[in-house]
């Protein structure tokens, strides 16, 4: 377990900020990381030289609101992906802030629109009607980012390591494959093993 400076590759910025709050210096000073990878699948590397790992994550599915088909099909293809996939793994569940940046986004696209023709506008009537819509636009967007602050949803994270980025890659392209395309465990975001890992590692929080 190293010393966690230099965790992230390009966040040394983001390190130095984190350092300068003891609350996550429980975490950083025993983090097993040496740092997230620019690879294909932002793989992250272990310290100490024991490989690297990834990140996958597992979209639940509500069983009881499937038909009995179904269901039996969802549970027949975790089970054949458990039976196939024979590579160690770790399954953890936490629950992280819910993810509204795609809607975001596009709202905040919308209001660029309604913003672009107001200024071309002369008609008052028109105007007021492109005024009301920017207010709501922008209402929708600060409801957008309260969610984000505010409601956390349940996730199922699928831990993958390899001593060598090939043999990684062999196990993610297996994880992700062995599921007849019904049980898919489907890669993260940097930003969000960046969520994950400081959780994971932070002792004032759970998983």
């Amino acid at each position: 377990m190293g010393k966690a400076n230099g965790i992230f590759t390009n966040f040394s910025a983001w390190l130095e900020d984190r350092k300068q709050n003891s609350k996550y210096l429980s975490w950083l000073n025993i983090s097993p990381y040496k740092r997230i990878l620019d690879n294909k699948g932002k793989y992250i590397e272990l310290a100490d030289n024991n490989g690297y790992m990834q990140i996958l994550e597992v979209t639940g599915k509500d069983l009881d609101g499937l038909g009995e088909d179904e269901k039996q099909s969802t549970l027949l293809n975790y089970h054949t992906w458990l039976v196939q996939f024979q590579n160690d793994f770790k399954v953890y569940t936490t629950k992280l802030p819910t993810d509204t940046t795609k809607q975001i986004k596009f709202l905040e696209f919308c209001l660029a629109q309604v913003k672009s023709k107001l200024k071309k506008e002369r008609n008052p009537r028109i105007q007021a009607q492109l005024k009301d819509q920017a207010n709501i636009l922008n209402a929708d967007i600060r409801t957008e980012i309260q969610i984000q602050k505010e409601i956390y949803n349940s996730e199922f994270l699928l831990f993958l390591f390899g001593k060598s980025i090939k043999e990684l890659d062999e196990i993610v392209h297996k994880a992700m494959n062995y599921g007849n395309q019904d049980f898919v465990p489907k890669a993260i975001s940097k930003e969000k093993k960046i969520q994950v890992l400081e959780q994971f590692n932070n002792m004032n929080e759970k998983l």
